[in-house]
């Protein structure tokens, strides 16, 4: 993904004079396009995710095919969400429903090419057992890696106002969903683990429960991320 400076400094929480600063350092590395800075997201990973993978060279076919086959070990969470796989408002009142929502192709179109297959194996998974982890949250997911899948992980991000009963362990209704899916089982640990660390902040649930727009989530999730990053160092 491509952003602009404004766009860089708003990830980053940094004011614009600040990634000019960094450019000519050389912390930072963008070209101009039509008098107008230009940065790779990737960047981003490097900065604050440093065991991701360096980013590959190559025309823009290439790198997509290899995207899909590398390890991704260590892409942020905030990476494999986006604002249009969200729904502010589920309205399902039953785990069936909820999935359905979560699962529909308007979300996940063109990065799975079989939803009913993911929707058949969620349901599948909490027939097993709840992804109802309490504290209103569950964590729908397939017990598999997702063979159809275009890209390396996907989480659709759902919040229900009435919550749904959704078996989980403490028996309240679950208000905020997190539908994950990925290509692979070490993707999908490391992408479970990121987000178990973000629910343990009772501010991050909190502002999840009440965010106004899908933007509101998505800085809530990097916020957080920069912040358990920032600690960690």
């Amino acid at each position: 993904m491509i952003l602009t400076l404004r766009e860089l400094a708003q990830m980053l929480r940094v004011n614009e004079r600040t990634i000019l600063r960094m450019l000519k350092s050389g912390q930072l590395k963008g070209a101009k396009i039509g008098g107008q800075w230009r940065f790779n997201s990737s960047q981003i990973d490097g900065l604050f995710f440093p065991t991701e993978a360096t980013p590959l060279e190559g025309d823009e076919e290439d790198i997509s095919m290899a995207m899909l086959s590398r390890s991704h070990i260590g892409i942020p969470l905030s990476r494999v969400m986006s604002d249009t796989r969200m729904v502010m408002d589920v309205t399902a009142r039953d785990v069936a429903g909820v999935i359905e929502e979560l699962t529909n192709p308007r979300l996940l179109n063109p990065v799975l090419l079989d939803v009913k297959d993911l929707r058949t194996k969620c349901q599948a998974r909490e027939e097993l057992l709840s992804t109802g982890i309490g504290n209103g949250v569950a964590i729908p997911h397939p017990r598999d890696p997702v063979a159809t899948l275009r890209a390396p992980a996907v989480v659709v991000f759902g919040r229900s106002a009435q919550g749904v009963d959704f078996g989980a362990a403490d028996g309240k209704p679950v208000h905020l969903f997190f539908l994950m899916c990925s290509q692979n089982i070490e993707l999908h640990l490391h992408l479970m683990g990121c987000l178990a660390r973000l629910l343990r902040h009772p501010d991050f649930v909190t502002g999840c429960k009440v965010a106004a727009t899908p933007q509101d989530v998505t800085r809530l999730v990097m916020d957080a991320e920069r912040h358990d990053f920032l600690s960690q160092s």
